[in-house]
């Protein structure tokens, strides 16, 4: 560990704040891995939008429209 905190103290300011802010980063990642629960996951998975086919009706008509374009030749 020593090795680390020598290469810490060798970094200027502004790196040794973009370190924090990365440990800060990984600190907040591992305290939401464990406040992950079962039934807190399946709700946000129940919660997630479902389309309908008359949804991506206009994502279609869009594809026909965009496929129709006559490209300028050179």
């Amino acid at each position: 560990m020593s090795d680390m905190s020598l290469k810490y103290r060798l970094l200027d300011r502004s790196a040794k704040e973009e370190v924090n802010d990365f440990i800060n980063f990984l600190f907040s990642r591992q305290s939401r891995k464990k406040s992950l629960s079962i039934s807190g996951y399946k709700k946000k998975i129940l919660s997630v939008s479902v389309w309908k086919d008359s949804d991506l009706e206009i994502f279609k008509e869009n594809q026909k429209l965009f496929n129709s374009w006559a490209i300028q030749e050179w």
